[in-house]
């Protein structure tokens, strides 16, 4: 008679509390585990019962592998799939023509922005009077430069709300027509772009 949980836990119960097995009653240390497949996270242990080594052994193997798997499939076993993605949302500038900024947009999934950026080419060319999630200012006080959002900015971490297909993004400000150098032509369009940067669940057909 093959040995079970019990008897294989009475050799070594230290080794069989840390591996668990004395928390599963009725398991059994066979050829095959639940629907067919081997003992242990798939590792065979031969013709021999097996020791308190090889079990930690394989199941060691076993967190290793669903490691690996995670850096593939990060939400594998989590019923809500949550990944890092960013929400853009911007107005088409004329360069060299001054004009206020005003726009707003919702994402098509719920995301937690932890950094907020903008493609502000240089100091002092837009201005950001507000930024508002529903009814959160995300600005507290006067305008800021946007190039304080800009990508290579430190420091930039902002906690903004969650933002919903429900409760738009709403930014305003000025553009006050500054030309930047290094092949910005004027009277051409400038797509100035705001972007939210976080966590947020997977589309439904991801």
């Amino acid at each position: 008679m093959r040995p079970n949980s019990k008897t294989l836990a009475l050799r070594d119960p230290a080794a069989a509390i840390m591996l668990g097995a004395l928390m599963a009653p009725g398991a059994d240390f066979g050829n095959d585990g639940w629907y067919g497949e081997p003992a242990f996270g798939g590792v065979e242990f031969g013709e021999d019962a097996p020791t308190a080594e090889n079990m930690a052994k394989a199941w060691k193997e076993k967190q290793y592998t669903k490691q690996r798997e995670r850096v593939l499939s990060p939400n594998a076993g989590s019923s809500a799939k949550i990944q890092r993605y960013t929400f853009g949302l911007g107005q088409t500038l004329t360069l060299e023509t001054a004009v206020a900024l005003s726009y707003q947009g919702n994402p098509q999934v719920y995301i937690r922005p932890q950094r907020v950026t903008s493609n502000a080419p240089l100091p002092a060319f837009c201005r950001l009077s507000t930024m508002q999630v529903g009814n959160v200012g995300i600005i507290v006080g006067g305008p800021v430069d946007a190039f304080e959002l800009a990508a290579v900015a430190q420091d930039a971490h902002l906690d903004v709300p969650t933002i919903g297909p429900q409760n738009a993004v709403q930014v305003t400000g000025n553009y006050d027509a500054l030309l930047p150098d290094g092949g910005y032509v004027t009277a051409t369009a400038f797509r100035f772009i705001t972007s939210f940067k976080g966590p947020a669940s997977m589309t439904p057909n991801v």
